[in-house]
């Protein structure tokens, strides 16, 4: 009778996720990610080559990235301005690691469907250590959060205005699954001077 009861559940938590949409379609943590962040802290965003956007998108997707993951997750991120090290080598100044994003767009008429893959990559042991998939759909013509919208337009260019929000929402979702390090004061100090020469 109890299994019954939790495949009922399963089976409603499915169907709901579908017909809502839902955005963040699995995670998965390996059984040390927790752990690992007590000296795991330092790491650079890489765009995946493969990724079906433009490249206007592209800049804009990897700048939302690292600010997220230094602003809301409080990584230090390493500037990586010609999106280099996807095989781990050459990483800048202390990086340990890479958070590889693999995007994908389809625009229709008025909205635009997003998928979006991250993997966070210990490169010292060679092991993913997080990885996410977030994939919805956006309306592409509303006049919501005008200055987010506004800001990567200035900074990416006019084709990226009517994404720039359903690019924050979807890569926000995906962010908000994932547990940040907890940084001491001199590493909060490393933070501020990689972020003060970006």
């Amino acid at each position: 009778m109890m299994n019954l009861r939790k495949i009922t559940i399963l089976l409603f938590l499915s169907t709901f996720c579908l017909v809502s949409n839902c955005t963040v379609r699995y995670v998965k943590a390996s059984p040390e990610f927790e752990k690992s962040l007590t000296q795991f802290k330092r790491v650079i965003v890489i765009l995946d080559s493969t990724s079906s956007i433009g490249l206007s998108e592209s800049g804009m997707a990897k700048s939302m990235s690292e600010q997220y993951l230094a602003h809301h997750k409080e990584f230090i991120v390493y500037p990586n301005p010609k999106n280099k090290g996807a095989d781990c080598s050459g990483l800048p100044g202390r990086a340990q690691g890479i958070f590889m994003l693999k995007l994908t767009e389809e625009s229709r008429k008025s909205d635009i469907r997003l998928s979006a893959l991250g993997q966070l990559k210990n490169c010292s042991t060679n092991t993913v250590l997080w990885e996410a998939l977030a994939s919805s759909t956006y309306s592409t013509g509303g006049e919501d959060e005008q200055s987010l919208r506004k800001t990567y337009t200035q900074k990416f260019g006019e084709s990226v205005a009517p994404k720039a929000v359903p690019y924050y929402h979807l890569l926000r979702a995906l962010f908000d699954e994932l547990t940040g390090p907890v940084l001491n004061e001199a590493e909060q100090d490393e933070k501020i001077e990689i972020e003060s020469q970006s």
